[in-house]
């Protein structure tokens, strides 16, 4: 006979809205300033004023991020797949009109979206030990030629949105 479990799933519902300035000031292709991060970064700022760092990360069609002390996921609609891809798309056109001096019109229009966010786990802060033996292992792999950090490209940010 099979067991049945009940397993409560806390979700928290955000309205982004993506407006100009975000797309003007945005970077293509970094997660540090994307247009959905800022985005996201600014409605969570207004649910939390006093949260601090809420690490936002928008990654291929999932996004991350901190709130009240435990890790969010919400899986990005098609709208903002879409706008993502064109808004990387633009990378050098942008850096083009950069150069120049001109204004840059991109083809991405001021948006909006609803994501649902899963709660994970709770963040838990390093003890100084820990911390100490990661230190320890990050100057081992320096020392052995290897990098700390993997290389974050384009291509893996877009990577598996060719559905879309």
């Amino acid at each position: 006979m099979t067991k049945t479990k009940i397993k409560t799933i806390e979700t928290i519902g955000l309205t982004v809205h993506v407006i100009q300035r975000d797309i003007d000031e945005g970077k293509c292709g970094l997660i540090s300033k994307c247009m959905h991060k800022v985005a996201i970064e600014r409605e969570l700022r207004r649910r939390d004023p006093r949260g601090g760092d809420h690490r936002v990360r928008v990654d291929g069609s999932v996004v991350r991020f901190n709130l009240h002390g435990h890790r969010y996921e919400a899986i990005l609609p098609k709208t903002p797949k879409k706008n993502l891809i064109q808004f990387d798309h633009e990378r050098r056109p942008r850096e083009r009109a950069e150069k120049k001096g001109e204004t840059f019109k991109s083809k991405v229009q001021p948006h909006k979206y609803r994501i649902e966010a899963t709660k994970g786990r709770a963040i838990v802060p390093f003890t100084r030990e820990r911390q100490d033996q990661i230190n320890a292992a990050r100057r081992r792999r320096v020392d052995a030629g290897r990098p700390d950090k993997a290389k974050y490209d384009l291509r893996f940010r877009v990577q598996g949105l060719g559905a879309v």
